[in-house]
């Protein structure tokens, strides 16, 4: 897998199989109404480390991507009327209030949590969200590099690329994934000036 393109149709291969199985495992296609809250914790702990690595993947795709040059347009307000001699400027006043015991009418009722099963809908919306981005993750990168593009213009730091946590637990095809990304990312980013801050 020297080449990168071998890396990038594998990494997609790797993560799709491994999301689509994440949601079949868990009987997600049927649309249940309800799952038991083990396999919804499991589940949820599950996409949200497969989350972590396609943003990644996204992340990568992007920052090799060629843009043509952003054309400077010129924002307008169309709901305020223009002034060229007012100076306008906004200043958030309201400092946080201090920290007090919070009164027994803003508690609520005490209820132990609930045993059984827990409603589906939010971690099926999950699921289907990350298949969607898979779908289009082209479209989803080009946005991004567009954004990655502004951000150099404005002379933003760098990102910071640290190594997935807990890799370890991961199946071997997803850490070797996860493993890969890093180093390609970090690889990507050394012509991005970082600057210093000291």
């Amino acid at each position: 897998m020297t080449d990168r393109t071998d890396f990038f149709s594998q990494a997609w291969y790797t993560l799709a199989r491994a999301i689509a199985e994440a949601g079949v495992n868990a009987d997600l296609y049927k649309t249940p109404e309800t799952i038991a809250k083990s396999v919804n914790r499991r589940v949820r702990a599950e996409l949200k480390r497969l989350a972590v690595l396609l943003r990644r993947l996204i992340f990568l795709a992007a920052l090799q991507m060629e843009l043509a040059p952003l054309t400077p347009r010129l924002g307008s307000n169309y709901y305020e009327p223009k002034q060229d001699d007012a100076d306008y400027r906004y200043i958030f006043t309201m400092v946080p209030a201090p920290s007090r015991p919070c009164p027994h009418f803003l508690k609520g009722p005490v209820t132990p949590p609930t045993r059984g099963p827990v409603p589906a809908a939010s971690l099926i919306a999950r699921w289907q969200a990350m298949l969607n981005t898979l779908k289009y993750h082209k479209r989803r990168a080009k946005r991004l590099a567009r954004t990655i593009q502004r951000w150099q213009a404005a002379g933003e730091a760098r990102p910071h690329v640290p190594p997935v946590p807990h890799a370890h637990r991961l199946p071997a095809a997803i850490a070797l994934v996860s493993g890969g990304l890093t180093v390609q990312l970090i690889d990507a980013l050394k012509d991005w000036p970082s600057f210093d801050t000291s």
